[in-house]
């Protein structure tokens, strides 16, 4: 194999994602991650792929989730463990932005009802497009036979062992950043989730109010995983007893059949001060896909094509000057 030799940092979805593309394009991959396990964002997401928040980001992340989309149906026929299911989403209580989106572009929303956990009925919205996969098995369905490794190694030295460095380290990719000379802000928002053995419930259940959001989302097992808060408490990767009640007492009324508490876990969201991923050259032989946020799962798969295009030359299929450090 005669193709660059790139060093990927950060093994979760967006550094699996551009392992892969760039691995089939022929490029030498070696993948480095120090191991943050369940509390990386791609392990401990819900894995609804449906922008969160649609009306308030830019064109640029609906091209590339649109895009994504493509992908992920691909993905889940050469993967069928990620569990890619057209579940839909339901949407109960009060987001007249997400709805007024929806409608300006001629989505679907059909009128539904609810049926809470003590059998009364509440008025809800149907998005019938909305797809959810199984978040913990997409980096290693992506990553498949190529190995990580577990270690930490100085950027300098990264740099100097290969053509291409790919910064790709989700909430920790801030000092990575900052070491090639910047181009966003990132930084970790965790997540408190909660794991229930089973529930009567077929598709993705939210709640939308003036302190945010509550979810439900179904497995293929039946068992049912309910979120989330948003924090900006640093690395603290613990959970607070109170915050996992108040969203279990949300998730009681609202799911019929909700059975025992079984796991509980927090994650860190990318969070950053860009409006759109930084996706490009931050640096001579350095490429960032970092600033994901709420929506790294669903963006995955076209940041990783896109840093493949980047780094091979290939011609893009999303404009990336919308990602760019230096927009055009």
């Amino acid at each position: 194999m005669s193709g660059p030799r790139v060093a990927v940092l950060g093994a979760g979805a967006v550094g699996a994602a551009c392992a892969r593309a760039l691995a089939d394009g022929g490029a030498r991959v070696r993948v480095i991650d120090p191991g943050a396990g369940r509390a990386a964002g791609s392990w401990a997401a819900a894995g609804i792929l449906s922008p969160s928040h649609p009306e308030s980001l830019p064109g640029p992340v609906h091209a590339l989730a649109a895009r994504s989309l493509e992908l992920w149906e691909d993905i889940a026929r050469e993967h069928p463990a990620v569990e890619l299911r057209h579940t839909g989403l339901v949407l109960v209580g009060d987001d007249p932005g997400w709805l007024a989106w929806r409608a300006a572009r001629g989505l679907a929303d059909e009128a539904a009802a609810w049926t809470r956990a003590d059998g009364s009925e509440v008025a809800a919205h149907r998005f019938p497009e909305v797809r959810v996969v199984r978040t913990p098995r997409v980096a290693p369905a992506l990553l498949a036979d190529l190995p990580v490794e577990a270690a930490t190694v100085p950027l300098e030295q990264l740099r100097a062992e290969s053509d291409v460095v790919v910064i790709a380290a989700g909430a920790w990719a801030g000092p990575l950043l900052d070491a090639a000379g910047g181009g966003a802000t990132v930084g970790p928002r965790r997540g408190q989730m909660l794991l229930f053995e089973d529930g009567r419930i077929d598709t993705v259940l939210m709640e939308a109010g003036p302190g945010g959001v509550q979810l439900a989302v179904p497995r293929a097992d039946g068992r049912v995983v309910v979120g989330t808060t948003l924090e900006d408490v640093g690395f603290d990767a613990g959970t607070v007893p109170a915050d996992l009640d108040r969203l279990e007492a949300w998730a009681r009324a609202w799911v019929p059949g909700l059975g025992a508490r079984e796991a509980a876990w927090s994650g860190f969201r990318p969070w950053s001060d860009r409006p759109v991923p930084l996706i490009g050259h931050v640096g001579p032989g350095l490429v960032a896909a970092v600033g994901h946020f709420r929506n790294g799962i669903l963006l995955a798969p076209a940041t990783g094509e896109l840093v493949a295009d980047l780094v091979l030359g290939r011609a893009p299929r999303v404009t990336p000057e919308d990602f760019s450090a230096r927009p055009a």
